[in-house]
């Protein structure tokens, strides 16, 4: 089981610019929902649907509703330049330490940033945007490591609030607007430091969460601090040359042992799912005896000298670990590609947009529902689905 020899055009689809969504429908609910069920035809619902939809699937009896709860940041900074277009800095994640101790941050923080017309920001200009200063280090690739600075007293997620812009995906191809700052965060976001937003979260009101759990759903929450490497594409032809991004996970102890009670588990968006399964990762990590990594590095998914077990087995020794250290939860970094043919060990149910061709999210659903994504991705487009960030969603059973 190993997704190295891949080829990524066989991932690929046509996706005309006309149906990628530049602005999100209103109200949220009132988006399309395809529901498929292996060995089923699809049914076309709205979000609204969603009992109806969970009844499609043979999901009413209930369990684990799981919600990844970051919150999107401000992330572009606009420095003058004296002449024609500033600066942008896009800010991306602190160059050491973890995310939430970065939006904590005052007086001064060393980031990751993309740069707008990085070349002509001479090595010894410092910039500097309403009392905020930046100070570029060094140049790692297509990442600038900058030092900001600032002596308000404020917090760098207050610093960037009040000076930043909403980083709408690029394939939006529009400045956000003042709607956006609501619409492109999710009503149950709740932690500050993602770049880009869990979209499928997008789709949901409180009152439809009433509604799941009502029907015998719990709510658990997660956080997967979204980067921007979300939006990058596989630019190899193969799997194996293609470096996956990494992103920060918090998990706690008490969610572990709510999940293990053998309870179906639906994960709102792919970036719960991939919190998930990087759990399922840990506890067999756990399991073995290997001490817990801080970083789940691109392959660790496909490691033969992991022994198989089952769900309620690696988060019983996951547990067991985090409480034999005093540990209220885990905090570190997932790097995970899932990837055909890669098989779901703790996502029973997914809801999703659609994804980009040839990108890593498209990857993460064909290993869910295998080669049919193409047949449903031709229906949505056909009946006319709405693609992306700010599109319609899928609701998957996967086990």
């Amino acid at each position: 089981m190993d997704p190295r020899g891949l080829q990524i055009a066989d991932f690929t689809y046509d996706l005309p610019d006309a149906r990628i969504a530049q602005f999100a429908v209103e109200p949220r609910d009132a988006a399309k929902l395809l529901v498929y069920a292996q060995g089923a035809a699809p049914k076309h619902l709205q979000v609204r649907d969603i009992a109806a939809a969970l009844e499609a699937v043979e999901f009413l009896n209930g369990g684990h509703l799981v919600l990844n709860e970051t919150r999107v940041v401000q992330a572009r900074l606009y420095f003058p330049r004296g002449e024609g277009q500033p600066f942008e800095l896009f800010y991306l994640s602190p160059a050491a330490g973890s995310v939430e101790e970065a939006m904590a941050a005052t007086g001064e923080l060393v980031a990751r940033c993309k740069v707008r017309f990085s070349k002509k920001w001479k090595a010894d200009r410092v910039l500097e945007l309403n009392g905020l200063q930046a100070e570029r280090l060094s140049i790692d690739g297509d990442v600038s490591i900058v030092r900001f600075s600032w002596s308000t007293g404020a917090t760098w997620s207050e610093i960037l609030e009040e000076r930043g812009n909403l980083p709408l995906p690029p394939y939006m191809q529009r400045a956000a607007e003042a709607a956006d700052a609501e619409r492109y965060q999710t009503v149950f976001a709740r932690a500050e430091g993602s770049v880009a937003a869990p979209t499928a979260g997008l789709h949901w009101t409180s009152e439809r969460l009433d509604e799941v759990v009502g029907l015998g759903w719990d709510l658990q929450r997660v956080k997967l601090h979204v980067g921007a490497g979300t939006f990058q594409p596989v630019s190899s032809d193969q799997m194996g040359e293609h470096p996956m991004h990494a992103e920060e996970i918090h998990v706690s102890l008490e969610t572990i042992e709510a999940l293990r009670d053998g309870r179906p588990i639906w994960a709102v968006g792919t970036t719960a799912a991939r919190t998930l399964e990087s759990v399922f990762l840990l506890g067999r990590m756990a399991r073995t005896g290997w001490e817990l990594p801080s970083l789940l590095p691109q392959w660790a998914a496909y490691d033969d000298e992991l022994p198989e077990c089952s769900r309620e087995e690696a988060l019983e020794a996951l547990a067991q670990n985090l409480r034999s250290r005093g540990m209220k939860g885990y905090q570190g970094q997932t790097q995970i590609l899932i990837a055909p043919p890669y098989r779901f060990q703790m996502v029973d149910l997914l809801m999703t947009n659609f994804h980009q061709p040839q990108s890593t999210l498209l990857l993460l659903v064909a290993a869910g529902i295998g080669p049919v994504w193409k047949d449903l991705y031709a229906e949505a487009l056909q009946k006319d689905y709405r693609f992306l960030s700010y599109g319609d969603a899928c609701l998957f059973r996967i086990r």
